[in-house]
């Protein structure tokens, strides 16, 4: 990019995603400024006061947003800003680069819309938080019932408890509701947006008002709920352009995102492949790089390509990035071998470079030179779940990762 801060996603976007019962704690322009934060109370990296009583359209107009398209127009970084820029400062590409993409909403103003209305969700994956997904209290209350709470936050760093959500109360749901037709492209993510009522009935009021047609829907969802209903929903809509959550291949997958089963994961999305009329070509995956899935890298691809040509498989760090399963907290030859995995899938079919894959040995190699390895923690945050799930990760994770695990 020409610019060193530029980023679209202030200039047209407003992200609504935190909520205490019907209450907005904070808004930003795009999810991933409120990826890293420990808890709610530090949410708000804006420092906007009241946001819970502004519309989507008083926050896009707000003074501190305008400060920070302006920093951004003029090369400066602006701290709201800082996972990107940490991000890019270890030579990865960051959620601004991948911003740059082209989807259609190429003019300034307030066009896109990022919510999330509810935690709710059908898994139980072990990257996430309960803030995310309320299936994960199942999890919670294991972890208290037997005092392993305070080990478990120690372990995770950012263990998010489950609060009511009732964001459908809002000013902000009841703009959206009334201005289907300023909205060009609604994004959402959860919770599972497509397990979600919430998002369903607002779906709904798009085609019942004719604003579906001239709408993009780009939901970041876990692919397992593409039945025939919710893909006729979809047909209603002038463009979909989703990103699948998919962990890994096989057993590695089933371990990581629980309860689901992998070949109906596979079903569904082929489902979606099928029978969607309007999805745009290049279809993106994006995997959470951890300890469960870093040796699991060549079968993920490979499948991944066999399943879609025009696949895209992006790739994300963890977070909090000092939780246990941070691939820096690995072995320098587990790494290695989660490298030389990755590197066969370095040069896409035509030739060309592939980036994405490109940036996932940007993050290993990141790992090497910063490496804290400490396979207490990482074993600490296997048998946790383990034990919450009556799990083993011996019957799930790459023989070379149990042996490191069980070698004392």
């Amino acid at each position: 990019m020409q610019s060193k801060t530029y980023c679209k996603h202030p200039f047209r976007q407003i992200a609504i995603k935190e909520y205490r019962g019907d209450k907005l704690v904070t808004f930003w322009p795009c999810c991933m400024m409120g990826n890293d934060f420990p808890s709610l109370d530090q949410a708000n990296l804006l420092k906007i006061d009241d946001p819970h009583t502004l519309t989507p359209q008083e926050m896009y107009d707000h003074p501190r947003m305008q400060l920070l398209r302006d920093n951004l127009s003029n090369d400066i970084k602006d701290p709201a800003c800082n996972i990107c820029w940490n991000q890019e400062d270890r030579g990865l590409q960051s959620f601004r680069h991948y911003s740059n993409e082209d989807v259609g909403y190429e003019e300034d103003g307030l066009s896109v819309i990022d919510i999330t209305a509810s935690n709710i969700c059908n898994l139980r994956c072990r990257m996430c938080s309960p803030s995310a997904s309320h299936q994960l209290m199942q999890d919670h209350q294991y972890f208290k019932k037997n005092n392993l709470l305070t080990k478990v936050e120690s372990v995770i760093s950012r263990w998010i408890p489950s609060h009511p959500i009732e964001a459908t109360k809002s000013v902000q749901w009841d703009w959206l509701m009334e201005n289907t037709h300023k909205i060009k492209v609604l994004k959402a993510s959860g919770g599972e947006p497509f397990y979600d009522n919430k998002v369903i009935q607002l779906l709904q009021k798009y085609v019942e008002t004719g604003a579906a047609k001239n709408t993009m829907l780009i939901f970041h969802t876990n692919a397992t709920q593409f039945n025939e209903e919710n893909v006729a929903m979809l047909n209603q809509f002038k463009k979909n352009k989703h990103t699948f959550s998919i962990d890994g291949f096989g057993k590695t997958y089933e371990y990581i995102r629980y309860p689901a089963i992998f070949t109906e994961t596979e079903e569904s999305i082929k489902r979606y492949i099928k029978n969607v009329k309007n999805y745009d070509p290049i279809l993106n995956f994006v995997c959470v790089v951890t300890a469960h899935n870093i040796l699991n890298m060549d079968e993920f691809l490979t499948w991944s390509k066999e399943l879609y040509p025009g696949v895209c498989c992006q790739f994300s760090e963890v977070y909090h990035h000092n939780r246990g399963i941070a691939i820096k907290h690995l072995s320098i030859s587990i790494l290695e071998e989660g490298k030389r995995q990755a590197l066969k899938h370095a040069v896409r079919s035509n030739g060309l470079p592939d980036n994405d894959v490109s940036n996932l040995i940007s993050m290993i190699d990141d790992a090497i030179i910063n490496n804290k390895e400490n396979k207490q923690i990482v074993k600490d945050e296997c048998e946790l779940f383990d034990m919450s799930r009556n799990q083993s990760y011996r019957d799930f994770l790459h023989p070379m990762m149990v042996e490191w695990l069980d070698n004392d």
